[in-house]
């Protein structure tokens, strides 16, 4: 664990599964899961597995932040051109113990939305820019800007390489925190897997 700009601390892989934890809980009513899983407890389940595969994999190929040792928040940005997690990292992360959790149909569909996500990323970003793949903040912690102490230092770092940051959201009230940053929706969409609406957003550095 490291502290890094802005007072965060920048996560490793061992945290991996703490962070999950926190991710599982924020984003335990998100409008596309519930939509895959409308049973709680068997959401946080999937969730947890979920969220400890791609944070073994952002940590390995992008940067994880959390505002505490405490984790109350995580954000986690990814490079632009950063490849999509291959089989065997998706394994060592824990995408078999997803499998045999969700299924053969939750996997199917939750695939189908992350290449729906990937092909407008490439079509609306194609230029160098950084990625924000999740930013979460712990039930009990929201409203206390938990969002702002993440997402601050790293616009800041953006702005001074000229760097746009991409960002995608499937809850409608996030899109004017995200305004409120500097970002502007390119696109409203459906995603195929789930059905629902997500707004896609970039902050540009002209």
């Amino acid at each position: 664990m490291e502290s890094d700009s802005g007072g965060l601390i920048r996560l490793e892989k061992g945290q991996a599964g703490q962070a999950g934890e926190v991710l599982a809980r924020a984003f335990n009513d998100d409008p596309a899961l519930i939509r895959f899983v409308t049973e709680p407890r068997k959401r946080v389940e999937l969730l947890r597995s979920m969220f400890r595969m791609v944070l073994y994999h952002a940590v390995r190929h992008g940067e994880v932040y959390a505002v505490s040792p405490n984790m109350e928040g995580i954000a986690i940005w990814l490079p632009s051109g950063v490849s999509d997690i291959g089989f065997w990292e998706m394994l060592r992360g824990g995408g078999l113990t997803l499998l045999f959790k969700g299924g053969r149909e939750f996997l199917s569909k939750m695939k189908q939305d992350e290449d729906f996500a990937h092909q407008l990323r490439r079509r609306l970003a194609p230029t160098p820019h950084w990625y924000l793949a999740v930013l979460g903040v712990a039930p009990q912690s929201q409203g206390k800007g938990c969002a702002s102490r993440l997402l601050k230092p790293m616009l800041a770092r953006l702005d001074a390489e000229k760097l746009p940051a991409y960002l995608e959201t499937s809850t409608e009230e996030y899109v004017a925190l995200y305004r409120h940053f500097g970002f502007k929706l390119l696109q409203e969409a459906v995603m195929p897997g789930s059905g629902t609406k997500m707004w896609v957003m970039l902050r540009q550095n002209d």
